[in-house]
């Protein structure tokens, strides 16, 4: 009879195989793994899941069995425990950060619990994690600006790359993923400062738009002088940026361009 630890590997294995998943073994769990998924977040079902979500083809398995561990076993519980299944780890690695779902068996939990205390120097007691102490200790403004800068400078702007990819980019960066469970101090920071610099590349991305429709309204007067319009209409100017299978992004910069067209006429008719 398959113990627990057992029955989840198989289970693991097959639905990995309905997801058409590339299964690899290892015994190494540290391929450059940045983050552990927190159950919280779901089980390894779930795990797996975000994995082919991120496009992910491939991952790999750490088995790992008692008799690979380095534990002093009494001779009943060697004999009991041997060949048993310690700890199973499921690994994923996307734009080079890796992520693992870690699942032990009670007993080896139970023969491996310690004191985290017990590993601390005392000058370690009131160490925090230095890119989440980095978060917490800057302000909402100073992050916005860090954010913009990076978008600017790392990404070479944003003008051909999704917004939301930039931003988890940079909480990567960080040290954050955002797949994943994140404190909810830390989580309502992140979403002010989210909110702030999608507010001023939007109001900076209408700008660019509004100026290039701007660029446009010389053209706009000869084709509607040519159809002998004499009063210019909103549907007017959608029309021709139809036409022209011009798409626009920020629908207030119609209507912009709408009076910049009239504004242009009135002063067009002024010289005549």
């Amino acid at each position: 009879m398959k113990d627990e630890m057992d029955s989840l590997l198989a289970n693991v294995l097959n639905y990995s195989k309905k997801m058409k998943l590339n299964v690899y073994y290892s015994i190494d769990v540290d391929i450059v793994i940045s983050f552990e998924w927190d159950k919280r977040m779901g089980n390894w079902k779930n795990f797996l899941d975000t994995c082919r979500a991120n496009n992910v083809h491939s991952i790999v398995l750490s088995v790992k069995r008692f008799q690979d561990e380095d534990i002093d076993l009494e001779y009943t519980q060697e004999k009991k425990l041997f060949n048993k299944i310690a700890e199973l780890d499921i690994m994923y690695i996307v734009n080079d950060v890796g992520y693992k779902y870690h699942e032990e068996a009670p007993e080896f939990t139970e023969l491996n619990t310690f004191s985290l205390d017990d590993l601390l120097e005392d000058t370690d007691e009131k160490k925090v994690l230095p890119l989440n102490k980095e978060v917490n200790e800057k302000s909402v403004d100073t992050l916005t600006q860090e954010m913009l800068k990076y978008i600017n400078d790392d990404l070479n702007g944003y003008a051909h790359y999704n917004m939301d990819d930039a931003i988890k980019s940079f909480w990567q960066y960080k040290g954050i993923n955002l797949d994943f469970w994140v404190e909810p101090e830390i989580k309502n920071k992140i979403d002010k400062v989210n909110k702030n610099v999608k507010k001023v590349i939007e109001k900076e991305d209408s700008k660019k738009e509004r100026q290039k429709l701007y660029n446009m309204i010389p053209d706009l007067l000869e084709k509607l002088f040519e159809k002998n319009k004499s009063n210019i209409t909103l549907d007017d100017v959608k029309d021709y940026l139809s036409e022209q299978n011009v798409k626009v992004k920020y629908k207030i910069n119609i209507t912009s361009l709408y009076r910049q067209v009239l504004k242009a006429v009135k002063l067009n008719n002024g010289k005549q």
